[in-house]
């Protein structure tokens, strides 16, 4: 699918699994949120919220409908997605592709299961 991030190499054991996707210098929606370089250490990227600035309309319409697409995509062929956050979109040029689709093929809870968990009529 066009809206999802490509896989260079992937491999699994019993124990554990490893994937590597080509590096970006463009970084993440995240990064472009707070006017991060994708190489910087994880704390001076995120933990300034003096830096931080929104999304211009057209970039939220485009990035927003790229997503929607590629997440009925993935619900149409009955594929789970509960990872989606800005970190995991990653920017490539106007367009934005998803991250970590392989979490819930190995079994790593949803990003928001600690919030839908609390309701009891949600499995």
């Amino acid at each position: 699918h066009p809206y999802i991030y490509k896989i260079t190499f992937a491999t699994a054991n019993e124990s554990s699994a490893l994937v590597i996707r080509q590096f970006s210098e463009k970084g993440t929606l995240k990064d472009l949120i707070y006017k991060a370089k994708p190489k910087d250490p994880f704390l001076k990227k995120y933990c300034n919220p003096k830096k931080i600035q929104g999304l211009e309309l057209q970039q939220i319409k485009t990035y927003g409908r790229q997503i929607l697409e590629v997440l009925k995509f993935l619900h149409e062929k009955g594929f789970p997605y509960g990872h989606l956050h800005s970190a995991n979109v990653m920017l490539d040029g106007d367009t934005c592709k998803l991250l970590d689709l392989e979490n819930s093929l190995l079994g790593l809870p949803s990003f928001y299961r600690s919030y839908f968990s609390q309701f009891r009529k949600i499995n």
